[in-house]
């Protein structure tokens, strides 16, 4: 009878690696969708104003001329934004179900999740640290998520035997 090198210990461990992650963005997610959504257009170009360097002081009457008008294109950024932050609304939380209930799904989404990541490491705009949010986001990516979504993968797919 073979006696398997792995413990009961290392799956919790190992299973940690992929739920913890997973759970913080659920629940970021929830707060961050309802916050964008209740608050809108108006609510996030004020944050940006206030978390952007100064350019000139007509920045926060700008912002409140393009919300009122309707015809501005920002509003319609504004809407396919949220349509594809709605759309990763609904799929998070479906693949965290079937994750749930079908662990053969968690290294795919560890992946997928891992690649996600690693894209907004790779955008310009993630490097241009102009104040300590932008780079307190980087750093948990690089310190928490890849570590976690990324060493669960590499170790179920190259690892587990």
């Amino acid at each position: 009878m073979a006696i398997s090198r792995f413990t009961m210990g290392s799956m919790v461990s190992t299973e940690t690696l992929f739920w913890t992650p997973l759970v913080m963005d659920l629940l970021l997610m929830v707060t961050t969708y309802s916050y964008c959504r209740l608050s809108g257009l108006e609510w996030y170009l004020k944050t940006i104003n206030e978390h952007a360097p100064k350019k000139n002081d007509d920045d926060t009457a700008a912002a409140k001329k393009a919300i009122d008008d309707k015809s501005n294109p920002i509003h319609d950024v504004w809407e396919l934004a949220m349509i594809a932050y709605s759309a990763y609304g609904c799929v998070l939380p479906w693949a965290a179900y079937v994750c749930y209930h079908d662990m053969s799904h968690r290294t795919s989404l560890a992946w997928a999740m891992t690649a996600l990541m690693s894209a907004k490491l790779a955008s310009p705009a993630a490097w241009k640290w102009t104040h300590d949010g932008q780079k307190s986001k980087i750093l948990t990516i690089i310190f928490f998520y890849l570590p976690t979504y990324g060493g669960y993968a590499i170790y179920n797919t190259f690892l587990e035997k």
